[in-house]
């Protein structure tokens, strides 16, 4: 250990008296080091981090599923819910919750709160107690007896001040009084469905809960009760329910998830890809730096011939330059981290929180530290066993002679270093192409409709105030005419879930000529909610028959309108408009088809539109709503001035979620752009330090055959001549990167085929541009080295040794 110290003594004065030389290596390593880092640190927030409640690994989410229709992880129904607690046996415990938008208003001004409500074993399933009071009790969860809330921490502290004695406190939740039972701990969520307050839900065997799916549930597993038992447990339970209610739970059956991979299933494979890509990075970086080293050891040849001649054996060369390449990449390692923190920093501020699940615990903690510590050892490992390996291996007699030590085991070695370079790089490059095609594919869609100067906002209505459909209606109609009367706005309208945010109802249908339509037997398609003005507001075309109006109210004959997809696949060859069907929907059957909606994109930009009925919500009316306002001039100065004309018809009536259509779109596409920058980032740094690779080996070999282009020159050969062998050096190395490169990205690509919008893995464009590009830079970073060749001055040459 003495040795090694003292070796680790001497790495530090040699890199100090090299500046140039530790500068570029540090920086190299540094940037594949610090890369990994904030990858890492990403990765182990949100994959790899167990959640913060007790015995996580026994946390499961509970989905319906119908196979048969590819529905995997649907909504729960309530009834099927109760039987699922009453019969299993695999299950310590299971609580359902839905999350809604809560008004809390009697404070300053109303408040439209993310709010969820839950069954009462909710929070001792997760484990977790009231940092102030206490959780729901059994009897909470029944009709008359829920009128009690818990708090966050977060609104707690914003409203009420933190207020000790917030405990047995009335409020008025959604219209209604409500008493404080209790307030959770700083920082409690569960990922992807966080909630400013909680409040009971009142479940039970009723005919108001009996229809529909719409609940989530979680469960926590007995002990030594495996996921496949607690699956067949319930699939058994599902067929249960399905014998006893066929026309509701026909076909469907049930599914458990692991918590963590439920909330994580959609963002995993692109962060491993993430993951991988930076490891390339790295693999680049510790070859370039190798490169360096080796090019190092030509000028200390001597230096440590002396070494073997005073006694030094292979080993004792092998560890000094292994303890070198530890220095090198400790050092890169500290900058990694520095680097890695500010940039998980800046990536935390540009990323939108609904792109990545549990962004509140992504920071560099201990793991990562560890993580990256590792990372520098096999790095300086990586790179520094082979420039030892050779350089130990290299005679003292040789090395003594006069000139330097010129071998082709050496030269092979480093232009396998650039050639891998050159293929790992092409393939990242290739990978971000696809990436960058696609996104240029996905962006190109026409929604159809349109997003400039439309302002949006979300609202929740009061039940205690609105719970009759009629009052509910015609608040609906007095609330978007005062709307429509604000200076500058164009049109307004309602829709139960916007475009463009992964939401959507379905439900089922059928011909009036045909027995009633049940969810089993009835055919299916998705089902929205709008007001008349909706279509307007959204620049929507009608496409034949006629839209929604005021007229359209309760009384009158229940009327919808459908989307061509509706036509094409339910309809074909015949005339929409005055066809009549039964609905699975709490509309009057049957329902008269008035209008044909041109078709545009509803839950994503990457599904194609589904046949869709639009119900009148002026006939069918649902508690919450998100409104769409087409302005004049700039949507997001008019927010105030619609936001005064709500609270016009109702002082009480809160809303959430201000924003425009664009930045809707903007956050609808904002995980696959940022799977795009990342790859492009990391695609560019591949191919610079593949640049700087090439050059520094052309540059390299230009510097020690000086003398051999020196008497070329002497012996008549041209200019033109040395600049043709010198760019076939690096040309020749550029297409074998390139041809291996090719063959790696046709295999690797593949794992994009799920991320990738309208763009195949092997796309033949993308390669061929990205082949190009590659050899453009190959070119570009020869030419200075080209230009220094055949500059070459032969008397200056052939006194160059």
């Amino acid at each position: 250990m003495t040795t090694f110290f003292h070796d680790l003594r001497y790495s530090l004065r040699t890199l100090v008296k090299s500046p140039v030389f530790a500068a570029i290596a540090i920086l190299t390593l540094a940037i594949g080091i610090g890369a990994n880092t904030a990858i890492f640190t990403v990765v182990n927030a949100v994959l790899l981090k167990p959640l913060p409640f007790p015995e996580p690994d026994r946390l499961v989410q509970v989905w319906e599923s119908q196979p048969q229709k590819d529905y995997f992880r649907n909504v729960v129904n309530p009834f099927n819910f109760l039987d699922w607690r009453e019969r299993t046996h695999s299950f310590e415990a299971m609580a359902a919750f839905q999350s809604l938008t809560t008004n809390l208003t009697g404070l300053n001004e109303p408040l439209a709160l993310q709010g969820m409500q839950v069954s009462p074993e909710f929070f001792s399933i997760i484990g977790i107690s009231p940092a102030l009071g206490r959780s729901f009790a059994p009897e909470e969860g029944l009709p008359g007896h829920d009128r009690v809330s818990i708090l966050s921490f977060g609104l707690w502290q914003s409203e009420f001040g933190g207020d000790q004695g917030i405990v047995g406190r009335k409020i008025t939740v959604n219209g209604s009084p409500s008493t404080v039972v209790g307030v959770m701990p700083r920082g409690f969520t569960l990922p992807k469905n966080k909630a400013d307050i909680w409040t009971p839900l009142p479940i039970v065997r009723s005919r108001e809960w009996e229809g529909g799916r719409f609940l989530c549930v979680i469960a926590r597993l007995e002990r030594n009760v495996t996921l496949e038992q607690a699956e067949q447990d319930l699939e058994s339970v599902a067929r249960q329910s399905a014998a006893e209610r066929p026309s509701f739970n026909a076909g469907w059956s049930a599914q458990v998830v692991p918590i963590l991979a439920d909330a994580t299933e959609n963002v995993r494979l692109p962060l491993l890809v993430l993951l991988g890509a930076v490891v390339l990075v790295l693999l680049i970086a510790c070859a370039n730096v190798a490169n360096l080293l080796l090019m190092r050891a030509a000028t200390r040849m001597r230096e440590l011939a002396v070494r073997s001649a005073l006694g030094a054996g292979r080993a004792r060369i092998i560890q000094q330059f292994l303890a070198e390449s530890l220095v090198l990449a400790v050092i890169s390692g500290a900058v990694g981290i520095a680097s890695a923190y500010w940039g998980v920093k800046a990536l935390l501020t540009i990323v939108p929180s609904q792109a990545l699940p549990r962004m509140e615990s992504v920071h560099v903690d201990v793991r990562v530290l560890l993580f990256t510590l590792s990372l520098s050892v096999v790095s300086a490992i990586s790179f520094g066993l082979i420039p030892s390996l050779w350089v130990s291996q290299v005679a003292p007699h040789m090395a003594l002679q006069t000139g330097s030590v010129r071998t082709t085991a050496r030269s092979r070695m480093r232009q396998l270093f650039v050639v891998a370079e050159i293929a790992v790089s092409l393939v990242l490059l290739a990978g971000a192409g696809l990436m960058l095609r696609s996104f240029h594919r996905l962006v190109a869609v026409n929604p159809g409709f349109e997003m400039q100067h439309i302002l949006t906002m979300g609202m929740f209505t009061s039940p205690a105030k609105y719970s009759d459909n009629h009052k509910r209606a015609d608040y609906f109609a007095a609330l978007l005419d005062e709307i429509r009367n604000v200076p500058g706005v164009e049109a307004a309208g309602s829709i139960h879930f916007l475009p463009l945010q992964e939401r959507k109802s379905g439900s089922c249908f059928g011909r009036i000529d045909e027995p009633m339509p049940t969810p089993a037997t009835g055919s299916s398609g998705d089902f929205l909610v709008v007001s008349p003005g909706y279509f307007e507001a959204m620049s929507v075309p009608l496409v034949s028959g006629r839209k929604f109006d005021m007229h359209d109210r309760f009384g009158t004959h229940s009327v919808i309108m459908v989307n061509q997809q509706f036509v094409r696949q339910y309809l074909a060859g015949r005339e929409p408009v005055g066809q009549q069907l039964n609905l699975c929907w709490p509309v009057q059957n049957p329902a008269e088809i008035v209008g044909v909606i041109a078709d545009a994109r509803q839950t994503e930009l990457q599904t194609a539109p589904k046949p869709t009925i639009f119900v009148n919500n002026l006939q069918a009316p649902m508690y919450f709503t998100q409104l769409a306002v087409r302005t004049k001039d700039n949507p997001a100065q008019m927010a105030h001035a619609v936001q005064s004309a709500i609270q016009r018809v109702d002082p009480d009536q809160a809303v959430t979620d201000i924003q425009t259509m664009e930045h809707v779109f903007e956050d609808s596409v904002a995980q696959p752009r940022l799977e795009l920058t990342l790859l492009l980032a990391f695609g560019g740094i591949a191919g610079l330090l593949a640049v700087i690779g090439i050059y520094g080996l052309v540059a390299h070999s230009v510097a020690q055959r000086t003398r051999e282009i020196g008497i070329r020159i002497s012996l008549g050969a041209q200019r033109q001549d040395v600049a043709r062998m010198v760019l076939k050096e690096g040309i020749v190395l550029g297409a074998v990167g390139i041809g291996l490169g090719l063959m790696g990205a046709i295999v690797l690509t593949r794992v994009l085929r799920s991320l990738l919008f309208e763009v195949t893995p092997n796309d033949p464009a993308t390669f061929l541009s990205v082949v190009v590009f590659v050899m453009l830079l190959v070119v570009a970073a020869t030419l200075v080295p080209v230009r220094r060749a055949t500059k070459v001055e032969p008397m200056v040459a052939l006194r160059y040794e």
